[in-house]
């Protein structure tokens, strides 16, 4: 009981997280609201750059990342939303006047649902995207419609995880103005972040880590060539190397090896600078989601 009440235990951590989705939960009603809706795209993508960044225990406070990446986004995800809006109520339209084709109502009304299916799996991936990767918004509907497709249990479950969070507004409003959205946020990052990270692996990848790998890599690099080199020369200064083990051990003197870490902090979040199709198109088309 004492270890549950610790500051690394289960009620802290939990507690916290809890009390971080709130205020995530509290902030995106707060910007949605005050855009009368149209900053629903980038308060959601503020949402999705807070919480994913909170999964991989990156430093930060919740009210000054949410707003940086509101700002950030804002036009982008604004005409992303807009897009994503006037589409779904065009096929709401199209749906509700079916009748008006006649006949051909047997493949319309089939594909208009497949159409708002398509929206719905694409909402869940573009937002995120939006939020820790930078490019077009051609290339975020490209991109998300691939990874929505291609991991389709992944895809499916953050969609019921929405359509459960949206149906919690009719059912108990309280609870959702205050839980619902920032639950799920966190939830679906866990999954969504498992699927960017195929794709992208340095993603919040810890800069100190990252600097020490690459200190590690490189002494690797440093002693294999000095191997190499004494043991075709045959000879190390006054050592003679008598075979490969000599060699080894005739060249494990230290050195200093120096790392520039100026890039790796200039972009601690690792977010992709461009565009990330390419590396879509080129991971292959037979993925199956674990």
């Amino acid at each position: 009981m004492r270890d549950f009440f610790s500051l690394d235990g289960a009620f802290n951590k939990y507690g916290g997280m809890l009390a971080d989705m709130i205020i995530l939960s509290l902030m995106w009603l707060l910007f949605s609201v005050i855009g009368a809706g149209l900053t629903i795209g980038a308060s959601t993508s503020a949402m999705f750059y807070v919480s994913t960044r909170r999964i991989a225990n990156r430093e930060g406070y919740i009210t000054s990342d949410f707003w940086l990446a509101f700002k950030t986004n804002f036009v982008r995800a604004t005409v992303v939303w807009l897009i994503i809006l006037v589409t779904s109520w065009l096929v709401w339209f199209n749906l509700r006047n079916i009748e008006v084709v006649g006949a051909l109502s047997v493949i319309i009304f089939p594909a208009q649902l497949v159409i708002m299916a398509e929206i719905g799996l694409i909402s869940t991936y573009i937002f995120p995207m939006n939020a820790r990767f930078d490019m077009g918004v051609k290339q975020l509907f490209k991109s998300s419609f691939f990874m929505a497709n291609r991991h389709l249990l992944t895809s499916v479950s953050c969609l019921v995880l929405l359509i459960s969070a949206v149906a919690l507004f009719f059912v108990m409003p309280p609870l959702a103005l205050f839980v619902a959205p920032g639950a799920y946020a966190w939830l679906s990052s866990f999954m969504i972040m498992r699927i960017f990270k195929k794709y992208r692996p340095e993603m919040d990848k810890d800069p100190v880590l990252e600097i020490q790998e690459i200190e590690a890599q490189k002494e690797l690099d440093r002693r294999k060539q000095r191997f190499n080199s004494a043991a075709n020369s045959k000879e190390e200064g006054d050592i003679i190397i008598k075979d490969e083990t000599d060699a080894f051990w005739a060249i494990q003197e230290e050195d200093a090896v120096a790392v520039t870490s100026e890039n790796i902090f200039d972009d601690a979040d690792n977010e992709t600078k461009g565009d990330i199709w390419s590396q879509l198109r080129d991971a292959g088309s037979s993925e199956t989601d674990v």
